[in-house]
C-alpha cells in the first residue's frame, strides 16, 4: 500500500549571515508583503539562499505574527530597515507543504504531531522557507529541535566536571532523533537518576534549569527595562520588581501575575490545554492536560524524578536574571509529577537586590 503520509525529514542547518527585518505581520498575505519589500531592499548579487519568515511563538502581540523576514547574504546589508545578524546552526524537522495556502494549518500539525509523538521539543519559533519569493508555493516548514540532550551534557561537565558527566550521559549516543518517546522517557529518566545519585540540590537545579526552553533575547530584556528604569526612579530593588510584575500583569507575553512575598517570588504555570483540564474527570486526565512536556505527561505515573521539574524552573530563571542582572535560586513548590494539582515555583531573588 502507497504511504501517503507527509515526508518529515531531520535536516542540520549550518549558521549563516542573514539580512532582514523584524515586523507584525496580519495574515500570510503580510508575509508576502514584507517579502517584496526585503527583496526590493537587498541588492540581488548578496542574496545567497532562499528567503525565510521566523515566526515568534512567545511574544506580547495580540494580534497578528510576530515575525522576522529574512535572507542568507554573502555581505552585510545595513539600510536602517534592514540589519544583518548571525543565526546560529541548528537542528530541524523538515515538512514540505504540498497543498494550497489555505491548508498550511494542518501542514503544521503534522510537523508537530510527528515531534510530540517523539517526545521532541521545539524552541520558541518556528521558520517557514520559499522557493523563488513565494509564499502561496513550495513553503517549507522548520520545527526547530531544542538540543536537551546536548544542553544536559554541556551543563553536567560545567557542574558536575567531565568525568561525572560522561557518567550522566551514557548511552545518549543510542538516542537518534528518530527514537521511540518511550526510549527517549527511558533514557531521559535513567540520566536524571544518575544525577541524583552524585549532584546536590544546588547542583540539580544549575543543571536541569540551564536545560530548559531559550527564552526570546529580545522579550525578557523588556523586563530588564522595566527594572532598570524603576531601579534608577526608587533606588529600591523591591520595588523595581514590583514594577516589573506590574508589567507582567499588564502585557500579555507573560500569563498569569507571580506573586511576591519578600524576595521570593512564586510564580504558577496555567495548564497546556485548559479546555481538556476543565473537561478532565480524575486527577491523571487533569495532570495529563496540563503536563507541557511531551516525554512525560503521558508517562506521569513511570517514577521520573522530580529533578526534571527543575528544567521548568528554567522559564522563570531566564526572566529573573536577566531582568535584575543578578543570580537567582528556584525551589519546585508544586509539581505534577509528584501528584500536585499545578506545577509552582518559588523564585528566590539575590540577597544584592
Amino acid at each position: 500500500m502507497e504511504d501517503n503520509s507527509p515526508r518529515i525529514e531531520h535536516r542540520s542547518l549550518e549558521g549563516m549571515r542573514v539580512a532582514g527585518f523584524r515586523r507584525v505581520l496580519k495574515g500570510r498575505d503580510g508575509i508576502g508583503e514584507a517579502l517584496r519589500e526585503l527583496r526590493e531592499r537587498v541588492p540581488a548579487e548578496h542574496i545567497s539562499g532562499p528567503p525565510f519568515c521566523t515566526i515568534q511563538f512567545v511574544t506580547s502581540i495580540k494580534e497578528g505574527h510576530d515575525a522576522e523576514v529574512g535572507v542568507p547574504v554573502s555581505r552585510d546589508v545595513d539600510d536602517g530597515v534592514v540589519t544583518t545578524r548571525s543565526l546560529p546552526a541548528m537542528e530541524v524537522l523538515s515538512l514540505a507543504h504540498a497543498g494550497p495556502p489555505d491548508t498550511i494549518g494542518e501542514s503544521y500539525g503534522a510537523l508537530y504531531g510527528h515531534a510530540s509523538k517523539l517526545g521532541i521539543i521545539s524552541d520558541e519559533f518556528c521558520r517557514e522557507v520559499y522557493a523563488d519569493w513565494n509564499v502561496a508555493e513550495g513553503v517549507e516548514l522548520q520545527f526547530v529541535i531544542h538540543s536537551w540532550n546536548a544542553l544536559l551534557g554541556k551543563h553536567a561537565a560545567r557542574v558536575l566536571g567531565e568525568e561525572s558527566a560522561a557518567d550522566v550521559m551514557a548511552g545518549a549516543g543510542e538516542i537518534s532523533i528518530d527514537a521511540t518517546v518511550d526510549e527517549r522517557f527511558r533514557w531521559v529518566k535513567a540520566a536524571v537518576e544518575r544525577i541524583d545519585a552524585v549532584a546536590t540540590e544546588a547542583q540539580r537545579y544549575d543543571i536541569l534549569s540551564s536545560c530548559a526552553h531559550v527564552f526570546p533575547e529580545a522579550q525578557v530584556r523588556r523586563l530588564r527595562a522595566v527594572y532598570e528604569q524603576a531601579k534608577t526612579e526608587t533606588g529600591d530593588g523591591l520595588r523595581a520588581v514590583d514594577a516589573v510584575l506590574d508589567f507582567m500583569d499588564a502585557d500579555p507575553g507573560w500569563g498569569d501575575r507571580p506573586r511576591r512575598e519578600g524576595r521570593v517570588i512564586y510564580s504558577t504555570k496555567k495548564p497546556r490545554d485548559q479546555a481538556a483540564y476543565d473537561k478532565a474527570e480524575t486527577d491523571a486526565e487533569r495532570a495529563k492536560a496540563y503536563c507541557f512536556c511531551p516525554l512525560v505527561r503521558d508517562r506521569l505515573d513511570e517514577g521520573m524524578s522530580t529533578t526534571f521539574c527543575y528544567c521548568g524552573s528554567g522559564w522563570f530563571r531566564r526572566q529573573w536574571e536577566v531582568a535584575t542582572g543578578l543570580p537567582v535560586s528556584i525551589e519546585i513548590v508544586r509539581s505534577v509529577l509528584k501528584g500536585d494539582d499545578a506545577c509552582e515555583f518559588a523564585v528566590t531573588l539575590s540577597e544584592d537586590i
